[in-house]
């Protein structure tokens, strides 16, 4: 055999690993950690490792290609999970997905944005958007840049779009009417025939409806309700196409559906994944054989952040990774400052150029479904599936409409409330927010942005960093004082923890000088201006010294006194307030600058 072969250079050792070595190796590092206790029993190890979704499923440490075989035969084992096969390729082409770009005023024009990269519009016609559809498609070639519309008079602007195309339109543009989705964005029920649409877009080979499920994800809805609107909503306007005289068969191809993508990757390329498995089933139900269903993947804007907003373009890069391996045919990136208000050229050119990177420079689109045979990403593809699936059925029977019009609202707030806690407690940590957050950061000034969300909907967009970000909006005058307790090598993990802490609350932190003594601090505190003084240091410090020094800072006019870490039994009933990891840290800061504020 040679040298170079790659049997030579293969890492498998020349014997498979069993799943009992993989445990002992793993519950090895948890014990070494203080993660494990060292009497455990190894097959809990992986219980450590494992992760939930918003929605509680799990996502397994581990899932071998014997996962994947046992879900084969099952619905998320449909050849439409795939997704749409890749058409015969000239040499030289690269696989690619189509990167739309979302256009909502005219200060780029729409050729600019095509010459940069993107490959569609996505192209918004509603008050407070783009006013002159014709204006803005100047210098546009309908027949090879598709557009999609989004429109309060959908049917109109389509009309308007035929008649510049000269009746020639690309096959995937499509006219955006979303009956359900105009509800939940004004509260209003859409005017629209929807059998002249469906005859208008068949007539000169394009699509006429979507299903905009990012709606609900925008909102706050977690995966399971989002992939589960999504099936009744398509449920819901396949009858309604059908009692207006248009076959389901006919009718599945004149659709797409919309959903939000996020950072969190393995969960975003399950979701779409499950998305296909779902609609796979239904259109088995309904004996349909056209039953990939076609996906436009936007890049959340629930997770976008005004603050530290560069750090937007990992959160963007990892959400369009993960729609890409998740089989999306369409992906609209969101520019990095989208949250601040209107976008500038840079920020534009940034969200195109994170598409085109991955397409070619890291070849994301050479392969067709790369999660395929994984068998975490089939297991956490199955359970987003099934309990997606039983949601559905559940709106389904008591109607899609009567479900917007009842639990909706409620079973959005039940995930918001969910997510908001984890964030409290930094499970799910925001970077540069809850985070490692800059200090006397100076926000970028954009203009207002365009918000599809109207003063009547039924439903308000949210933000995961709102709860922070108010409070750095609203920063306290008055700084708080870290007071060591000890030498700097004990007092500098708390005082970091603490200070990153206190900064993402709004807080400015002075630090005293670790070895001073007691006059020399309160020396400092005064000259800070502080209006509270947090004591840092280590478990041994606390206990020898931490009670008596409480004391002595109470005598000396500090009302209020916290502790970083957890109190020692010795500071028990001693100091007002301690802050540790895992705890609920919004309510520590809302309750620091309280006592900040109290002494203005």
């Amino acid at each position: 055999m040679p040298e170079d072969s790659v049997e030579h250079l293969s890492l498998r050792g020349g014997s498979e690993a069993t799943l009992q070595q993989w445990q002992d190796a793993v519950a090895g590092v948890l014990r070494k950690s203080g993660r494990l206790a060292e009497d455990a029993d190894p097959a809990q190890a992986p219980d450590k490792l494992t992760k939930r979704t918003t929605d509680g499923l799990t996502i397994p440490p581990l899932a071998g290609t014997e996962v994947a075989r046992g879900l084969a035969d099952g619905p998320s084992g449909a050849d439409a999970v795939r997704g749409a096969a890749q058409g015969q390729r000239e040499p030289g082409d690269v696989p690619t997905w189509d990167l739309r770009a979302h256009v909502t005023n005219t200060d780029e024009s729409i050729t600019s944005q095509l010459e940069g990269g993107a490959g569609s519009v996505w192209i918004a016609t509603r008050p407070g958007a783009v006013t002159d559809l014709a204006k803005a498609l100047d210098g546009v070639l309908l027949d090879v840049a598709p557009v999609v519309l989004d429109s309060a008079q959908p049917l109109a602007d389509a009309e308007t779009l035929v008649s510049l195309s000269g009746g020639k339109l690309h096959p995937t543009t499509n006219f955006g009417i979303d009956p359900s989705g105009e509800r939940l964005l004004t509260g209003a029920a859409l005017d629209v025939d929807l059998a002249a649409a469906a005859r208008l877009a068949q007539q000169h080979g394009v699509r006429a409806f979507v299903v905009d499920a990012s709606i609900v994800h925008d909102a706050g809805a977690g995966e399971v309700l989002e992939l589960a609107y999504a099936a009744a909503a398509g449920i819901d306007l396949l009858r309604q196409l059908d009692s207006a005289g248009v076959a389901a068969a006919e009718a599945v191809g004149l659709i797409e559906f919309r959903y939000a993508a996020t950072d969190q990757q393995f969960t975003t390329i399950s979701k779409l994944r499950a998305a296909r498995a779902i609609w796979a089933r239904i259109c088995q139900v309904l004996d349909v054989v056209d039953d990939v269903q076609h996906q436009h993947v936007v890049t959340s804007a629930r997770m976008l952040t005004q603050f530290d907003p560069f750090t937007n373009l990992l959160r963007t890069t990892i959400a369009t990774f993960a729609s890409a391996v998740g089989g999306a045919e369409s992906i609209t990136v969101r520019a990095y400052d989208d949250s601040l208000g209107q976008t500038d050229e840079f920020g534009s050119r940034m969200a195109r150029n994170i598409s085109n990177l991955l397409v070619h420079e890291s070849h994301i689109g050479q392969v067709t479904d790369p999660a395929g045979g994984a068998g975490s990403m089939e297991a956490l593809t199955d359970s987003l599936a099934r309990a997606a699936w039983e949601k559905f059925t559940g709106i389904d029977a008591e109607g899609l409409q009567a479900f917007i019009d009842g639990q909706l609202t409620d079973e959005i707030a039940s995930s918001v409330q969910s997510r908001a806690e984890a964030i409290a407690k930094r499970k799910q940590a925001i970077t540069g927010v809850s985070e490692f957050p800059q200090s006397n950061e100076q926000l970028l000034e954009r203009s207002a942005g365009y918000s599809r969300f109207t003063d009547s909907a039924l439903l308000r967009p949210v933000h995961d960093a709102d709860e922070f970000e108010a409070l750095r909006h609203n920063p306290v005058s008055a700084p708080i004082f870290l007071w060591p307790v000890g030498d700097l090598a004990s007092t500098t993990a708390r005082a970091t923890f603490v200070s990153n802490l206190l900064a993402a609350g709004g807080i400015t932190v002075v630090s005293g000088t670790a070895g001073r003594s007691f006059d020399e601090l309160k020396g400092e505190y005064d000259a800070a201006g502080a209006g509270a003084a947090c004591l840092v240091g280590s478990d041994p410090g606390y206990s020898a010294e931490g009670a008596a020094l409480v004391d002595q800072l109470h005598a000396a006019g500090i009302a209020h006194v916290a502790v970083a870490g957890k109190p020692v039994a010795e500071l028990d009933g001693k100091v007002d307030d301690s802050v540790a990891v895992g705890q609920n840290v919004l309510d520590f800061l809302n309750r620091t600058r309280s006592a900040l504020e109290a002494t203005r």
